[in-house]
């Protein structure tokens, strides 16, 4: 420290002022690269991380909410009382039209269904279980004059 002191006493005080100034910058320069700049783009990576999570929070909300909407619907229709009703609201969703309609004892029914394309009534019928919770207990299904088209007998029962 001595010989720094003495080297720097040779100098008159300007020179010893520049120099210092000039220490002092480059000090300043040093702790920018070494500590301040890592920092600084940590923290950007960190309010990049935190925009991401919060952006995947919000779509799985969005998802939370859907599925809420979804499962109480489904349960309005599993719960939802009556056969008819929920006939008609398969029939109404997949554009079908019933040619006619006899209630039966213990709650089954009827139904019969001309001239239905064979892809709609097989989606149909797949609403009918899966989607309603109606069983089929009876199915017969005959085609038609027309290509493509058939028809339909059931006897359909809300277990």
């Amino acid at each position: 420290m001595e010989k720094l002191l003495s080297t720097l006493s040779q100098f008159n005080r300007r020179e010893q002022m520049t120099l210092l100034f000039g220490a002092l910058l480059i000090a300043a320069y040093v702790l920018w690269l070494a500590v301040l700049s890592p920092l600084k783009h940590k923290r950007d990576s960190l309010l990049q991380t935190v925009t991401n999570t919060q952006q995947s929070l919000g779509k799985v909300q969005l998802l939370a909410r859907q599925y809420e909407v979804l499962s109480q619907q489904s349960n309005q229709a599993n719960n939802g009382g009556d056969i008819s009703g929920l006939l008609d609201a398969s029939l109404r969703d997949n554009g079908i039209t019933m040619t006619s309609f006899t209630p039966g004892a213990g709650g089954e029914v009827r139904v019969r269904v001309d001239r239905i394309a064979s892809d709609v009534l097989m989606q149909w019928l797949y609403d009918l279980e899966v989607k309603y919770h109606i069983a089929i207990r009876e199915l017969s299904i005959t085609a038609s004059n027309d290509p493509g088209l058939v028809s339909v007998n059931l006897r359909l029962v809300k277990p």
